[in-house]
């Protein structure tokens, strides 16, 4: 398949608008595939660096074309893109909005191959999401190749567990974050597939989001979403396959007081226990802080969201806290 998509590739037709090598860009584009017009939409972060490998964010939209195509999509995610450094890459599902039909398939896949020409990109880091439709394309595009992808988020996926059955095994320590909304028919697209994908061993974590419905525009939506991503980025997943399943259920470390003001305790936990823990701030940088006796000390004290990383028992866990 990868000999095929480079082969085509020598007969794509592109159009790049507004293309910019180095700093922060929007661009707008075609491909011909199979005698058929494809678009997508970029956008490359002020922090790419052609020099170094960057990471990358496969955007996968939902299907309401009313409002939803690859512009509209990048547009939405372009602040958290920004945030995280992320090189943001979004196909175009067509007149009918879908993302996963086969055309849409094989052009993702082509356009994939091509911004990894195009750009300096770092292939151990390279993730997929998307919305509705899109969250449920992350399964069944994402999971069909999790060689290629780190890790997939998936928000608020149109999905019941009879689409991704076949999938499912693939999932075996796969990072796999879900977002969900609480009125977001949590019965068929929500908890069935969390346990599906607990039951397949996939590295999972999730949040349901109490009173959000089937939409992207939740509250502190970038925040969230970076969040996610974080868990997604320091994730040690492979690690699972070699710990009795059993450790999954394992307490996770409670921060008090959260919010806090850098001055905090790690309850539920021993130092010990910790075979690592790292502190990040709400752009992806690690912060330097002091640990004694569970109590953790943060040295810059700047206001806003931190998220703690820590490995425990082989298990990789990520809490967000508050600095205030």
């Amino acid at each position: 398949m990868k000999s095929n998509m480079k082969k085509q590739i020598l007969y794509f037709v592109i159009l790049l608008v507004g293309v910019s090598c180095f700093g922060q860009s929007t661009i707008e584009g075609t491909l011909m595939v199979d005698n058929t017009e494809k678009s997508y939409a970029l956008y490359i972060p002020e922090a790419y660096d052609p020099s170094e490998a960057n990471p990358m964010m496969l955007g996968l939209h939902p299907l309401n074309t009313n409002r939803w195509d690859a512009i509209a999509w990048r547009d939405t995610l372009i602040q958290f893109a920004e945030m995280n450094d992320l090189i943001l890459v979004c196909p175009d599902g067509g007149p009918d909005g879908r993302i996963d039909d086969p055309i849409d398939t094989l052009f993702t896949s082509m356009l994939v191959d091509s911004i990894s020409q195009w750009y300096t990109i770092d292939e151990e880091q390279k993730y997929a999401m998307g919305f509705s439709w899109g969250g449920r394309t992350t399964y069944t595009y994402g999971l069909r190749r999790t060689d290629e992808y780190k890790g997939l988020l998936a928000i608020g996926a149109a999905v019941d567990i009879t689409i991704i059955q076949d999938v499912l095994p693939s999932a075996k320590d796969q990072a796999i974050y879900v977002l969900h909304g609480s009125q977001d028919a949590v019965s068929t697209r929500y908890t069935p597939i969390i346990n599906a994908l607990e039951d397949n061993g996939a590295c999972l974590e999730s949040m349901l989001m109490n009173g959000v419905g089937h939409t992207i525009d939740f509250p502190n939506r970038n925040n969230i979403l970076t969040e996610a991503y974080n868990f997604l980025r320091t994730s040690n997943c492979g690690v699972i396959s070699s710990i009795d399943r059993t450790n999954s259920n394992i307490q996770k470390a409670r921060i008090t007081p959260n919010p806090n003001s850098g001055h905090f305790s790690l309850e539920n936990i021993n130092k010990t226990e910790l075979e690592s823990i790292e502190i990040y701030n709400s752009v992806g940088q690690s912060i330097d802080y002091d640990i004694q006796n569970n109590v953790v000390e943060i040295n810059n004290g700047i206001k806003g969201i931190y998220y703690l990383s820590y490995i425990r028992r082989g298990i990789t866990k990520v809490e967000s806290f508050i600095i205030d």
